[in-house]
């Protein structure tokens, strides 16, 4: 694929194209991803500009999308396409009006007849997933049929690489695109335009930086501490040029310092505009030391946490997952964690979408950002009810199935570990795929109980200090011993009651006695649901993947086989 020019080191993406096209291995090829700025020698421009002054030099280029319908990238190019038309008029053929372009059902078969007329054509379709969206069989008509199976034998015709002419398709998402247009058959290359890694994002601020500051004075921070270009390379993970060029751009108009904290702004703006509607950046301020109650699990983290900084990222989890009732600090526990690590902590929404190809096109652009934000720890609440066996149905056209298998393939990818680390919390761990279970996805799986006396106590002190609840000093001891069966979040209930109570007594500080009241006073949701509680105990302790993480009398019960007794005799009161 002849280049008008010989770029510099270009993406390695369009490597690939060239590489598949020279090669003979492809002539036909979707491209899929991140639209951004893309370098061609000591320049930015957009992909299709791209496209064109890398892969069209020797060619005769002609673009096609929904919007503009067929345009060009050169004049010559018009004037070659026209004649084509004229002759095709001479010879009967039904009148082409350019401006009716736009439609798929007169422009496709038009384009397919020019390329298999001419030597060296560039043909590129832009937006094709509105041209080709993924839609059921059942629901395209025959029309849609047509001009697919027009655009699909493209790449097993074998006219098209002896003519040195090539086919190149964009989308933003492939699973937006009717995978009839690329999977049956084969001879489709896919590429995947990922985001900018951080070399990539040094040369593209060196280049905006000396285009907007002839001097190459680096922006500083609003210490006035000077920030150099490779710090700003760092922190952008996750930003495309463009939105680095707005940001750059938007501060030397305003005759400004680019900070460190104006950039942390922008690029969550920019972050949540991609995929505000899938994650929620969360920052915890407390480390693993504030959780109490549970401290072989909290040494277990705190071993995991240690790998990390020491760079043994093979003894790193690829996922975690917390098993147990609910308001045993799970989710709490998790937030500590990722503090505690020092990177970023996102908690994944429902990606579940009512649209058809929706969901999956949310996963794609997901994983795109999670493996540009990377180191990064990705959290799961309530698992089972976004990722669990019941959310698949017969009824939702294949979606779950492959949602789940995006998911595992994604979780299961040995260049994320130590990159991107999931964790999840479930109080139903029977509603969880199996597949997703097994060692190689969430391979820790860690048991949170309710707590027993003495962790009780340790949780009501820490829950005054992280609450910064002052308290008269005592023994809780007593306190202790009359809320067995309390979740961590039923003894951070009763600081709060103990808190008002103070207050309306005109204390200074909550006194044992004000605990006390709260004790009396409170009724734990979970007295109502005791046979519940009991069973997702019982299912945290049969999933869990370490003994020494379990109470002495579970350890027991296990291989005595008393808690799967137990569970089935729960399951059959409980109707599960």
């Amino acid at each position: 694929m002849a280049a008008a020019t010989p770029p510099a080191r270009g993406p390695a993406w369009a490597d690939e194209i060239r590489a598949a096209f020279t090669s003979g291995a492809a002539s036909v090829f979707l491209l899929h991803g991140v639209r951004d700025l893309v370098r061609f020698g000591n320049e930015y421009h957009t992909l299709p500009e791209f496209i064109h002054r890398a892969f069209c030099g020797n060619k005769r280029a002609v673009f096609y999308d929904i919007g503009q319908g067929i345009y060009f990238p050169a004049p010559e190019d018009e004037k070659e396409f026209k004649a084509f038309l004229e002759v095709r008029a001479a010879r009967g053929e039904p009148t082409f009006a350019m401006r009716d372009s736009y439609q798929p059902s007169l422009a496709i078969p038009v384009l397919h007849e020019y390329l298999m007329s001419r030597q060296r054509v560039a043909l590129v379709i832009d937006f094709v997933d509105k041209v080709f969206p993924q839609q059921e069989d059942r629901f395209m008509s025959a029309e849609e049929r047509r001009l697919l199976a027009t655009v699909r034998s493209l790449a097993t015709d074998p006219r098209l690489m002896k003519r040195n002419s090539f086919v190149l398709m964009i989308a933003e998402s492939l699973a937006d695109v009717d995978e009839d247009l690329y999977s049956r058959g084969g001879g489709t290359a896919v590429i995947e335009v990922p985001l900018p890694d951080e070399t990539q994002r040094l040369g593209y601020i060196a280049h905006l930086l000396d285009s907007v500051q002839p001097n190459g004075a680096p922006p500083a921070d609003s210490g006035d501490l000077a920030v150099s270009r490779e710090v700003l390379a760092q922190v952008t993970n996750g930003m495309t040029f463009g939105q680095i060029a707005a940001m750059v751009r938007s501060a030397h108009a305003e005759d400004r310092p680019l900070g460190l904290a104006e950039v942390s702004v922008h690029k969550r703006q920019a972050i949540e505009a991609e995929i505000g509607n899938l994650v929620e950046f969360t920052e915890s301020p407390l480390g693993l030391d504030a959780v109490a109650g549970a401290d072989k699990q909290k040494q277990l983290l705190l071993d995991t946490v240690r790998a990390l900084r020491e760079g043994r990222k093979g003894l790193v989890p690829k996922g975690i997952l917390l098993l147990g009732p609910p308001g045993t600090g799970k989710t709490f526990t998790m937030q500590c964690f990722a503090r505690d690590i020092g990177i970023p902590f996102v908690e994944l929404r429902n990606i579940f979408s009512k649209y058809v190809g929706s969901t999956e096109a949310n996963l794609e652009k997901l994983f795109h950002y999670l493996e540009a934000l990377a180191p990064i720890f990705v959290f799961i609440d309530e698992f089972d009810q976004s990722y669990g066996r019941r959310v698949a149905s017969d009824s939702d056209s294949g979606v779950s199935r492959r949602v789940f298998g995006m998911f595992n393939n994604f979780l299961s990818d040995d260049s994320h570990q130590g990159e991107i680390i999931f964790g999840a919390a479930t109080n139903r761990p029977d509603l969880i795929d199996q597949s997703t279970m097994r060692a190689g996805r969430f391979d820790m799986k860690i048991p949170f109980l309710l707590p027993d006396e003495d962790a009780r106590e340790a949780i009501l002190r820490v829950n005054f200090r992280n609450l910064q609840v002052a308290f008269e000093e005592g023994d809780f001891s007593g306190i202790a011993e009359k809320t067995a069966g309390y979740s961590g979040a039923d003894l951070r209930e009763l600081v709060r009651i103990a808190q008002r109570r103070a207050f309306q007594e005109g204390h200074d500080e909550v006194l044992v006695e004000d605990l006390q009241f709260a004790v009396d006073d409170y009724i734990p949701p979970g007295v109502s649901r005791a046979d519940d509680i009991r069973m997702m105990e019982l299912m945290a302790v049969a999933y869990t993947t370490s003994r020494s993480l379990l109470p002495d009398h579970y350890v027991r019960a296990l291989e005595s086989g008393r808690v799967h007794q137990d569970m089935l005799e729960l399951e059959y009161r409980l109707g599960w």
